[in-house]
């Protein structure tokens, strides 16, 4: 029996981590005997408009249990986020309604939405670029998650855009006193320091 079978996503992580942090500036290397990887997810849940491209993270975004565990825009100092998985869901629900309040879904999303594309982005560069159709489509063999094909490294202490692109011209006719609500979620593990 293996007993590091088990360990195995701990393991490819910590790796994944040495290696980024071997081509980081000797100033800005982290402490990685001080970092110790845990399962976790990084979420936005907002009410959203439709069209252009809209964000789901703001400057002025505040950690709040059932809206985002992001706190501003950027992740605390020393602590970084390892995805592993994407997943967007959503709702409609009247506009009123707080964002933790919200059954969100993944059954029958609108056509516009499913045709917009979900990115994820950290120093203008692209780390996530996904139409949603394809992100939804590998949730129907009962995952939650469209498995990334590598790892993507949300840095810390970093400004980080997480947006909704929609295809020009998109509309969503909603009854009146209705809004949109979608909620992102990354999979994957984050550092926290040992003691």
């Amino acid at each position: 029996m293996n007993f590091l079978r088990n360990e195995e996503p701990y393991l490819r992580i910590t790796e994944y981590l040495k290696y980024k942090n071997s081509m980081r500036k000797e100033n800005e290397k982290w402490n990685i005997t001080a970092m110790k990887p845990m399962p976790s997810f990084l979420y936005a849940n907002k009410k959203v408009d439709v069209g252009g491209t809209v964000a789901l993270l703001t400057g002025s975004s505040v950690a709040k249990r059932g809206v985002t565990n992001f706190d501003g825009n950027s992740l605390v100092k020393g602590r970084v986020f390892v995805a592993s998985g994407i997943t967007i869901k959503y709702a409609i629900d009247n506009a009123t309604t707080p964002e933790q309040d919200v059954a969100y879904s993944l059954v029958k999303m609108p056509n516009v939405l499913m045709q917009s594309t979900l990115v994820v982005k950290q120093k203008n560069e692209i780390l996530i670029e996904l139409p949603i159709s394809d992100i939804l489509a590998a949730t129907e063999n009962g995952s939650h998650y469209f498995k990334l094909g590598s790892f993507a490294l949300l840095e810390d202490d970093t400004i980080t855009e997480i947006e909704i692109q929609y295809p020009e011209g998109a509309r969503l006719n909603l009854e009146a006193g209705k809004a949109l609500f979608t909620s992102a979620r990354l999979s994957g593990f984050v550092t926290y320091q040992k003691r």
